[in-house]
């Protein structure tokens, strides 16, 4: 028996979007892979504090992960515009030739520019959106992300600065990330987001402030469990200095409430009766240029959940990323990345660090360009405290890793 083919999905969106129109298809996206192994046996593992919501990811990434995105301009008149943005993603474990997998599908959404004529410059969308997303690249860390189910308006001239408006829902049980724990599908989680950008603050220096709403609904017949949090807010306050030292710098401060404390990146979690309580977030983080041959990323975290059910914790992370540059296509990568993360009730501690040395070829001189293909050795090194590995033959221990990988964008 002949085995069927079918049609990839994101083959047959592309076909579609390109059917009976003149107008060129945008594509673009993200992907990694590669192949790697433990020096004590067996495949690569990837090292993450216990306890730390991301990881220091050069030399340290154990999937194969995908993101494609397929978009095209619907209609374009006087100036106005409707524009149709997809992205479907992948990710499978890299451990065989055929890995059988099904595509989230992250983004679906129009986006209609230039539609008021009073509001010129603005942007009305609706759908599935990555919407105005803003992380730590060296650890692919989503500090600011309500992505999700949406609509909104955004991009509207005040003049000091650019307003945007949304309203982003998110059920708990398989939201934008996957909650798990104390969720119920029957949940829906509303964030209001309102945003102002581009506030000149200094020579090529501007603030961002943000506040997030989140706030719990159900389905008729259904009752949040008792002492759940309902909602909660989040603020933000992004100063981005750009021309500095060859490069920029974000200083982030973030203060959440209730249902807005969750790990999961500014997602609320009206369900949960575990996150009442606050949490304050601080963030400094980019890439500066030390001479003509050396680029080097940085980061300084720290993070402060504290909840009334003593289950908090205090997150401290500190990083940098040297890059030396050989030729315009050929360079040497060196990270270094530590995690503590202290227990709010027993005050005790589990630390990570972990090295990786990579050699490099990749599409230009710059820390930011790719494809990339590079060799690495990643050494780990921890000690748990609580939770997690405690108790265990790796309570306490480290390991050496090695391999090759391949990162493009586009």
């Amino acid at each position: 028996m002949k085995t069927m083919r079918v049609l990839p999905v994101t083959a047959a969106v592309a076909a579609a979007l390109m059917a009976g129109q003149a107008m060129a298809l945008d594509f673009h996206g993200y992907v990694r892979s590669g192949i790697g192994a433990t020096a004590s046996g067996g495949d690569q593992q990837c090292f993450t504090a216990t306890g730390a919501p991301s990881k220091y990811r050069l030399g340290n990434e154990c999937e194969t992960y995908a993101e494609l995105n397929f978009g095209q301009e619907l209609w374009a008149e006087e100036g106005k515009s409707f524009y149709l943005d997809t992205t479907f993603a992948y990710a499978v474990d890299q451990e065989n030739n055929w890995e059988q997998t099904e595509p989230a599908f992250r983004q679906a959404n129009i986006q209609g520019k230039n539609l008021f004529e009073s509001l010129p410059g603005a942007t009305l969308w609706a759908g599935k959106r990555f919407y105005q997303r803003h992380d730590v690249h060296m650890t692919d860390f989503y500090y600011w992300d309500v992505s999700g189910p949406g609509a909104g308006l955004e991009h509207i001239d005040l003049g000091v600065g650019k307003l945007s408006l949304a309203v982003v829902r998110n059920t708990e049980a398989g939201g934008v990330d996957g909650f798990t724990g104390d969720t119920d599908e029957n949940v829906y989680n509303n964030i209001f987001d309102a945003r102002l950008a581009g506030l000149q603050t200094n020579r090529d220096g501007n603030l961002e402030l943000g506040l997030g709403y989140g706030r719990a609904d159900t389905r008729d017949g259904v009752s949040l469990p008792d002492g759940a949090t309902k909602d909660g807010y989040m603020v933000t306050a992004q100063h981005t200095q750009g021309n500095f030292f060859g490069g920029f710098n974000k200083f982030v401060v973030q203060y959440a409430t209730d249902s807005m404390t969750s790990w999961n990146i500014g997602q609320s979690q009206g369900a949960s009766t575990t996150n009442h309580g606050d949490m304050l977030r601080l963030i400094n983080h980019g890439v500066v240029q030390l001479g003509n041959d050396w680029e080097t990323m940085y980061l300084a975290l720290y993070q402060d959940t504290d909840l009334d059910n003593n289950q908090g914790s205090t997150w401290y992370s500190a990083g940098v990323r040297p890059m030396y540059k050989w030729t315009n296509t050929m360079s040497t990568l060196f990270e270094v990345g530590y995690d503590n993360i202290k227990d709010q009730a027993s005050g005790r501690h589990n630390d990570q660090i972990k090295y990786t040395l990579a050699q490099q070829w990749q599409a230009g001189s710059s820390i930011w360009a790719r494809p990339a293909i590079r060799l690495f050795a990643t050494y780990a090194d921890w000690d748990d405290e609580w939770g997690g590995r405690v108790g265990t033959e790796q309570a306490d221990g480290s390991e050496l890793t090695f391999g090759a990988q391949v990162e493009a964008w586009w």
